[in-house]
């Protein structure tokens, strides 16, 4: 193997694990809203941890390109219950049981149980529902493999991510502008699922990053930065999130070249495990990150809440793996069963 694909689009698929742990614990630090560090970069390295949802349909786009690519026979009904195996025991689990008991203190109405757990209340933006990523991700779930279709016969695959990044801003634009404000999140990520299928075909194919491709993604870089003096001044028409996915790749590679460099691999381990484990980690995240005003009494009494956070951010990694292997050992039995 040469340096030059050593450091390309091949170490996106071996570090998918390791990326999507990179991507869960920036996540994390994102949903850190109460701490209370004044250091201005760490303050703006935490205000854009964000970008770690575009991580994450980025490699999730990539690895259901390679998963469809393996089983193109596989009917549609197959594919979509490996996908809901995968994600609604989790989410019911940990939602369900947070939903019942906000339910029972009275901070929800009964029925926004049931719109949380059929994840429409994202799209219907009803009040009192929470979790918005799962709401997306399984829309592009059900999406994906008539994108695969589409993606697999056009003989132009970058213009066509081109085409779905402009559409995903388009949709945006008329949304916004007809009064409709809760889709930004899902309507401005389209690209960066759309892109994890240009870089999975990449990876199928062999392709090398080359000086072409390179100049390619620096471009993008480019425009994305020019994305940010604008929405500072125009943040409806320019959001920040354009910037994101137009550097999103970009990122990604850079991130694997440095992950393939790193000197022993306990590390390489701890960053899989939590990326195999991100659903349940994210699930409880989104729990600690709401109710930091009832657990933050019992944890710390630090007027910065870095205790609160050294304490509650351990437990919850923990938890969520503990969670996931938990629900694989189940899900194992009933398959032999």
């Amino acid at each position: 193997m040469t340096e030059q694909s050593r450091g390309g689009y091949e170490l996106l698929s071996r570090y998918r694990g390791e990326l999507m742990g990179i991507a869960m614990l920036y996540v994390m630090l994102f949903h850190a809203y109460e701490l209370n560090v004044e250091f201005l970069p760490f303050k703006l390295f935490r205000a854009m941890g964000f970008s770690g949802v575009d991580i994450f349909l980025l490699l999730s786009g990539m690895g259901i390109c390679c998963s469809l690519t393996r089983r193109e026979q596989e009917p549609y009904g197959r594919y979509l219950g490996r996908r809901l195996k995968r994600l609604l025991p989790a989410f019911w689990l940990v939602v369900g049981v947070y939903s019942v008991v906000l339910a029972a203190v009275g901070r929800i109405t009964p029925d926004v149980i049931f719109w949380n757990l059929s994840t429409l209340y994202y799209w219907l933006n009803v009040p009192g529902g929470f979790n918005w990523y799962i709401s997306a991700i399984l829309v592009f779930y059900l999406a994906a493999p008539l994108y695969y279709k589409l993606f697999r016969r056009c003989p132009y695959k970058e213009l066509l991510t081109l085409g779905m990044y402009l559409a995903g801003y388009w949709l945006y634009r008329v949304t916004w502008s007809a009064g409709v404000l809760h889709l930004p999140d899902f309507l401005l990520r389209i690209p960066d699922f759309a892109m994890g299928f240009l870089v999975a075909f990449y990876v199928i194919e062999g392709k090398k990053l080359s000086a072409r491709h390179l100049a390619v993604w620096s471009t993008a870089v480019v425009l994305g930065l020019t994305v940010v003096p604008c929405w500072r001044g125009q943040p409806t028409i320019f959001p920040l999130t354009l910037a994101i996915t137009a550097g999103v790749v970009p990122v990604c590679l850079i991130l694997g070249r440095l992950l393939d460099r790193l000197p022993g691999r306990w590390l390489h381990s701890f960053l899989r495990a939590v990326g195999s484990s991100s659903l349940e980690i994210y699930l409880l995240n989104v729990i600690v990150t709401r109710e930091f005003d009832l657990l933050a009494p019992w944890l710390d009494h630090d007027p910065l809440h870095i205790t609160y956070y050294l304490i509650a951010y351990p437990i919850n990694l923990v938890l969520g793996i503990l969670l996931h292997r938990g629900l694989e050992r189940v899900q194992k039995g009933i398959q032999k069963e």
